[in-house]
C-alpha cells in the first residue's frame, strides 16, 4: 500500500472564504505515514553521506630516511620490536638518501639492516609523498631537515605541517612515536628522537597502527612517546546496553544499529508529556526540565586525538515526508540511490542537559519543557504516527596540548646550543588550523531515530 502525502481535495470542497476553514478542519499539512519502521535503516543509510574513506589497506609504503638513527637502530630494543610489524605489513620500500627518494627491491629486514647515512635527506618531499598516497605509509627518520639551501639545518621550520593536514582533511588519522636516543657528532652527544611517522585510518579493520599496538606492548618502553592526530571521530559514543535508554513511560522498543538506533514510542503523546513534564524528585518537589527522556549515552570527550570535545548539541529534524516517499518508493519497486533529506527543524522540543555532559561525558536529553510547543501543522504532523529524528552533533573543541608537544622537540646537531622544534611546530600548526577545526565541529556522533503516535 501507498501511503499518500496529501488531503484529497474531494473532502475539503467548498467556495469562496470558507475554503480555508475546510482546509483548517481537513488537517492542513498532515503527512499521511507509513505504519511501521521496516524501510528505516535503509532510509538511515541513503539519506547519510557515506563515508567515503579514499584509503586503500590492501599495503603499505615505508619510507626510511638514510641517517644515523636508523642506521644504528637495531641496537635499541624498542626499534626491534617495531622492525616485526613494520615489514610484515610494507609491501613499497621507499628510502631517502639525500634528495633522492626512490623505491628499492628486495628485503625490508635486510633493507633496514644496511642503512649507511646519506647527508641532506629531503624529508619534506618524503613526508608529502606520503600525504598524497591513498592508502598507508610509515616514516622512520630523526626529523631533522637539513638541506643544501642557505636556511640549511631548519630547526624551526614547521616543514611538515602542510603534509599533516593534507591527511588530516581526507578524514584519517597520523599516529607518531618518538624514541629518545643519544647521538654524536664531531665528538660531541646530542639529545636525539628516532621518530615512527604513521599515516593510516584508525577506522580501517586491520590497520597498521592496531599490528603494531598488537606485537608492541608501549608499556614496557616509558621513554617512548606517542601523539595522535585524528581527522574523524570512530568510537566516539558508548550506550549501555548496545542502545540508549529511552524513559520507561514510553514503553519503548528499540532496535540498534552501530552508530544509530531505532526508538518506537509506545505511548501516546498526552501521557507520556505529562507523566515526563509532572516528574518530581524524592521531596516531591518538580524537576526543572522534567525526567529525562532518553540517557545511557556516553562520549568520550578526547576521541579527536589532540582535540577535547568541549560542547555538544541536539539537532531534531522532522523526516515524516522523507520517509513517507521513500516508503512509497519502495513499495512501488522503485529503486533509490540517494536521499535528499528536506531537512524540517523541529524547534522547543528537546534539549541536552550540558552540564552533565561536561561534569561527567554522559548524554541525557530533556523535553524543552520551559518552552515546549512543536508545531503540529508543520514539525510534528504525521498521521497515524510521527517520524523524526535525533542527532548528537559536535559544537565546540578546545585543544589539549599545553606542554605535551614538547616531546617531539630534539638537539639540533648543526645549530649547536639551538633545540629543534620543526616537527612540534609542525603538530601544533595542525592543531590551531581553523579547516581542520572547522571540519571536525559540526559532526554527528550519533543518531535516533523515533516512531511515536499522532501529535
Amino acid at each position: 500500500m501507498k501511503y499518500k502525502t496529501k488531503i484529497p481535495l474531494l473532502t475539503c470542497f467548498a467556495i469562496g472564504t470558507v475554503v480555508t476553514v475546510f482546509l483548517t478542519s481537513c488537517g492542513g499539512n498532515l503527512v499521511q505515514t507509513p505504519a511501521d519502521t521496516a524501510n528505516l535503516a535503509e532510509f538511515h543509510r541513503l539519506s547519510t553521506e557515506a563515508e567515503d574513506l579514499g584509503y586503500k589497506s590492501d599495503g603499505m609504503a615505508l619510507y626510511v630516511d638514510y641517517s644515523t638513527c636508523i642506521a644504528t637502530g637495531m641496537s635499541s630494543a624498542f626499534y626491534q620490536k617495531m622492525v616485526s610489524p613494520l615489514t610484515a605489513a610494507t609491501t613499497e620500500y621507499w628510502s631517502i638518501k639525500g634528495d633522492s627518494i626512490a623505491r628499492e627491491d628486495g628485503s625490508v629486514y635486510e633493507l633496514l639492516n644496511n642503512v649507511k647515512e646519506i647527508n641532506y635527506a629531503a624529508l619534506d618531499k618524503a613526508i608529502e609523498l606520503m600525504a598524497e598516497r591513498d592508502g598507508e605509509s610509515v616514516m622512520l627518520t630523526d626529523g631533522e631537515l637539513f638541506t643544501l639551501t642557505s636556511t640549511k639545518c631548519n630547526p624551526n621550520n614547521p616543514y611538515m605541517h602542510d603534509a599533516f593536514k593534507k591527511w588530516l582533511l581526507k578524514g584519517h588519522d597520523i599516529h607518531i612515536l618518538a624514541e629518545p636516543y643519544k647521538e654524536s657528532y664531531k665528538g660531541k652527544t646530542f639529545n636525539k628522537k628516532r621518530f615512527y611517522i604513521i599515516f593510516t585510518d584508525d577506522r580501517v579493520e586491520g590497520n597498521i597502527y592496531d599490528r603494531i599496538r598488537e606485537i608492541v606492548n608501549l608499556g614496557n618502553f616509558h621513554d617512548v612517546d606517542e601523539f595522535h592526530l585524528g581527522g574523524n571521530y570512530p568510537w566516539s559514543v558508548t550506550v549501555s546496553g548496545n542502545h540508549t535508554q529511552p524513559n520507561d513511560a514510553f514503553a519503548a522498543d528499540v532496535t540498534p544499529y552501530g552508530s544509530f538506533e531505532i526508538q518506537e514510542w509506545q505511548v501516546g503523546w498526552k501521557n507520556m508529556t505529562y507523566i515526563i513534564m509532572n516528574a518530581v524528585d524524592d521531596q516531591g518537589n518538580l524537576l526543572p526540565n522534567g525526567d529525562k527522556l532518553i540517557s545511557g549515552m556516553r562520549i568520550n570527550k578526547n576521541a579527536f586525538g589532540c582535540y577535547r570535545i568541549s560542547d555538544i548539541d541536539v539537532r531534531v529534524t522532522n523526516i515524516n515526508q522523507d520517509y513517507t516517499d521513500y516508503y512509497n518508493d519502495v513499495d512501488a519497486g522503485n529503486k533509490v540511490n540517494k536521499i535528499n533529506l528536506s531537512a524540517v527543524p523541529i524547534e522547543n522540543f528537546i534539549i541536552v542537559d550540558k552540564d552533565e555532559f561536561k561534569s561527567h561525558g554522559n548524554v541525557d536529553l530533556y523535553f524543552d519543557i520551559n518552552n515546549f510547543a512543536p508545531k503540529k501543522t508543520t514539525e510534528l504532523n504525521g498521521t497515524p504516527f510521527n517520524y523524526f529524528k535525533i542527532e548528537i552533533i559536535v559544537k565546540d573543541l578546545e585543544n589539549i596540548l599545553k606542554n605535551s608537544i614538547d616531546m617531539f622537540n630534539f638537539d639540533s646537531i648543526v645549530n649547536e646550543g639551538q633545540t629543534n622544534i620543526s616537527i612540534s611546530e609542525s603538530l601544533k600548526n595542525c592543531v590551531f588550523d581553523p579547516d581542520l577545526l572547522n571540519q571536525l565541529k559540526g559532526k554527528v556522533l550519533y543518531t535516533i531515530y523515533v516512531k511515536s503516535d499522532k501529535y
